[in-house]
C-alpha cells in the first residue's frame, strides 16, 4: 500500500470510531446507527505515549505513531448530517465533534490495525447524547451550527461552531466538490471502549467518497478547552486535510 493510501485508510479508520447511536434494542445493550449526507472533516494532532495511557484504561495499550516513537496520534473529526435518527425516531439535522486514539493490544491480545477507542465526543442532538451516556460511553452535549456558502469558483467556504463542554472551537474551511469521486464500502475493525457499565464494542459499515487535502482548514480552538490542554491540538491549527462525505451504520454492544 502507497504511504498516501496508508495515511487516508489511518484516517478514515479513525474517524469511524465514533458512537451514534440510532436503533437500540429493549435491553439498551445493542445500538444500531444510520447517517446519510454527511460532511466530516478529519486531522491529526500528537501526544505523548506517557499522556495518551493516563487517557486509555489499562487493558488497552495505544498504538505508537509510525515515524514519531514516544508519541501517539489523535484522530479528530468533525461532521454534520442533514438527518440522524435515535431509536428509530425522526432525523434530525446533527452536527457531532469526535476523537480517537489506536490501540494495539487489549488484555494482551494483539488486535488488527486500525481499532480504536473514543477519547471524547460531543452532539448537539440531546437524545443522542443520551443514548450514548445510557450506554456508559462518554458524549457531551455542545451548542453548534454550520454555514455553507458556495465560492464564485464553485468551491464550499464551511464554517462549524462548537461550544461547550470543553471542546468549543471553530473550523472554517474550503472544500472541494467530491461528488463525483467513486463510493467506497468499507467495514472496520470492532472498537473498544470501558465505560461506567462495562465495555461497549463497535463496528461500522461504510458507504463514503473520501479524499486527502480536498479541505483547506483553519481549527480554532479556545484556550483552555480539552483540545488544547489534554489533546495536543494547538489554538490554531491550519492544514489541508481529508473531507469525506457519505452515510454509515454503526452497530455497538455493551459487554458487561
Amino acid at each position: 500500500m502507497r504511504k498516501s493510501s496508508l495515511a487516508l485508510s489511518s484516517v478514515l479508520l479513525a474517524l469511524a470510531a465514533t458512537l451514534v447511536p440510532v436503533t437500540a434494542q429493549a435491553s439498551g445493550s445493542v445500538v444500531v446507527t444510520s447517517e446519510g449526507d454527511c460532511l466530516e472533516f478529519g486531522e491529526i494532532a500528537q501526544i505523548t505515549a506517557a499522556e495518551a495511557r493516563a487517557l486509555v484504561p489499562a487493558r488497552y495499550k495505544v498504538r505508537e505513531a509510525d515515524g514519531t516513537p514516544g508519541k501517539v496520534n489523535v484522530y479528530m473529526g468533525d461532521y454534520s448530517c442533514s438527518g440522524i435518527s435515535v431509536n428509530g425516531g425522526r432525523a434530525k439535522p446533527t452536527m457531532i465533534t469526535m476523537a480517537t486514539v489506536e490501540i494495539s493490544h487489549r488484555d494482551g491480545v494483539e488486535q488488527p490495525w486500525g481499532t480504536t477507542q473514543p477519547l471524547w465526543w460531543g452532539t448537539n442532538q440531546p437524545a443522542l447524547t443520551n443514548a450514548v451516556q445510557k450506554l456508559g460511553a462518554p458524549a457531551r452535549h455542545v451548542q453548534a451550527t454550520r454555514k455553507i456558502t458556495t465560492m464564485p469558483n464553485g468551491m464550499l467556504l464551511v464554517h462549524n461552531k462548537y461550544t461547550g463542554s470543553a471542546v468549543d472551537h471553530e473550523r472554517f474551511a474550503v472544500v472541494e466538490d467530491i461528488s463525483s469521486l467513486p463510493v467506497t464500502k468499507f467495514h472496520t475493525p470492532v472498537g473498544y471502549y470501558t465505560g461506567t457499565r462495562g465495555e461497549i464494542q463497535f463496528v461500522y459499515d461504510m458507504e463514503f467518497r473520501a479524499k486527502e487535502q480536498a479541505a483547506n482548514s483553519i481549527l480554532v480552538s479556545g484556550p483552555n478547552t480539552d483540545l488544547v490542554k489534554k489533546y495536543g491540538f494547538p489554538v490554531t491549527h491550519t492544514s489541508k486535510n481529508t473531507l469525506m462525505t457519505g452515510k454509515w451504520t454503526m452497530r455497538a454492544e455493551l459487554k458487561r
